[in-house]
């Protein structure tokens, strides 16, 4: 399919990793630049990775540099007349693609599928990992009601910041998310900048900006593998600038993003580091979807501690969320989680949507 060899690890040294899980090249049919372009373009803009996710195509595949030596992880943004849905580690043709995969253009669902929950059951069951796409923007919001959670392993929080309408649509994902949250589903977030050129404003086109946001992962290598199973391990926080380092220790041990502190009572202790910030910003500590604790703080870089008593052994999970001073979101972790785990009652995407 490509002599580009996907497997290849970048880095074998673990650490956070720095990429965009949403771009688009002139394999789609609205994009300006082939793949191995849109990638250097990725690597001036300092990011470790990039998804190709291009619209219900994987042409773009064939045409990656065998001599590229940044990681492009292999994708598809199944573009359906009722949502979006990307797919990663997908290499080459799988059968469920049939009759979506060709036109490059919004597609129907299949008459094969009685459902889109049909579809993403394959897709799991082949291994490979699915993200719903800015889930809460009209008119390509997702709308198949019946999807189960259970086999949607990403949401895209944010989307395309230079579109206007994600000042509304991306707050609508967050709060989608921490609904999910709280029913016990545990979906990694991420981001993406949806891109397919930059912005042009004297053709009046938005555009997008490769790695705005930004999608942080924690690896054990930087190859596509590890990036993957960090998201699996909801190892990664979504930005739109700030690095952060945020971890909990409790009972003497220390846990990062993405842990399970498993059944415990007693004190917790967050620990808390921000680089590269605004000069003045919120931060908040939000457990099970309520903030427990705030503060404001200033300068280039900042560190700062909170605590939490447990009382007892229910399910929970906490967050750090980030705003600049005039209340917009800067950046925002997946969770820490803590107690017993338990199975979703409500795992139908429609039961999370009001009307």
């Amino acid at each position: 399919m490509s002599p580009y060899n996907f497997s290849k690890i970048i880095n074998p040294q673990p650490g956070w990793y720095r990429g965009d899980f949403h771009v688009h090249s002139n394999a789609s049919a609205d994009g300006d630049y082939p793949p191995t372009l849109v990638a250097e373009i990725a690597r001036a803009e300092g990011l470790d990775f990039i998804a190709l996710t291009d619209h219900n195509t994987i042409e773009g595949y064939k045409d990656i540099s065998e001599g590229l030596d940044f990681l492009v992880i292999p994708g598809l943004e199944v573009t359906l007349d009722r949502g979006h849905i990307n797919v990663f580690c997908l290499e080459g043709w799988r059968d469920w693609m049939e009759g979506i995969c060709g036109d490059r253009t919004t597609t129907p669902l299949p008459d094969r599928y009685r459902s889109a929950d049909e579809l993403t059951t394959q897709i799991t069951k082949q291994g490979l990992l699915t993200s719903i796409n800015h889930p809460l923007l009209p008119p390509w919001a997702w709308l198949y009601n019946e999807t189960d959670l259970r086999n949607i392993h990403c949401v895209e929080l944010w989307n395309d910041l230079y579109w206007p309408d994600h000042v509304h649509g991306n707050p609508k994902a967050v709060a989608l998310w921490t609904k999910w949250l709280d029913a016990g589903l545990r979906i990694t977030a991420i981001g993406g900048s949806d891109y397919h050129y930059p912005p042009r404003p004297e053709e009046n086109k938005y555009g997008e900006r490769l790695g705005m946001p930004t999608t942080y992962v924690y690896a054990e290598q930087l190859s596509g593998e590890g990036i993957l199973h960090g998201l699996m391990k909801h190892r990664a926080y979504v930005t739109r600038g700030p690095q952060i380092i945020f971890r909990a220790e409790m009972n003497g041990v220390e846990y990062r993003i993405g842990d399970d502190l498993g059944v415990q009572e007693g004190e917790i202790r967050f620990a808390a580091a921000i680089l590269h910030k605004p000069v003045t910003m919120q931060v908040y500590l939000i457990k099970n979807g309520q903030v427990i604790a705030s503060q404001r703080i200033q300068g280039k870089e900042a560190s700062l501690e909170f605590h939490d008593l447990v009382a007892s052994p229910s399910p929970g999970w906490y967050r750090l969320d980030i705003n600049d001073q005039e209340g917009q979101p800067l950046a925002i972790t997946n969770p820490i989680f803590l107690g017993p785990r338990h199975g979703p009652e409500a795992y139908r995407y429609g039961d999370f949507i009001e009307g």
